[in-house]
C-alpha cells in the first residue's frame, strides 16, 4: 500500500495533551489519526457527535446530577443497585430454557 504524508496545524498544548492521552492508551497520535480514517471510510460517516445542545452532553448529565446533590437529592446507594441487578439477572437465567 502506497502513503502519503498529510500534514495540518493544531494548538500546541492540544497537541500535547492529546498525546499524553493516547500514550497513557498505548496509542499514537498517527495511528488513531489513521484508526480515524478508516473508521470514516468504512460507516462513511464521521465518527463525532456534533451537537449544540448541551442537554445531550456527558458534562451536561454531570451538572445536573452535581446540582441535584448540592440541592439535597440522595438517590439510591450503589450497593442497593448491584442488588437489584444480582436480582434481575438471577431472575434472567431462572426464566431461560436450555
Amino acid at each position: 500500500m502506497a502513503s502519503t504524508t498529510i500534514s495540518l496545524r493544531t494548538d500546541t498544548e492540544l497537541k500535547a495533551q492529546a498525546e499524553e492521552i493516547l500514550n497513557q492508551l498505548g496509542m499514537t497520535l498517527n495511528g488513531t489519526f489513521n484508526m480515524l480514517l478508516h473508521q470514516i471510510v468504512r460507516e462513511k460517516s464521521v465518527p463525532l457527535s456534533l451537537s449544540v445542545a448541551s442537554q445531550n452532553s456527558l458534562y451536561a448529565d454531570l451538572l445536573v446530577a452535581e446540582d441535584e446533590r448540592i440541592n439535597g437529592y440522595v438517590g439510591r446507594r450503589g450497593d442497593e443497585i448491584l442488588k437489584d441487578l444480582d436480582l434481575i439477572v438471577a431472575e434472567a437465567e431462572a426464566n431461560y430454557e436450555v
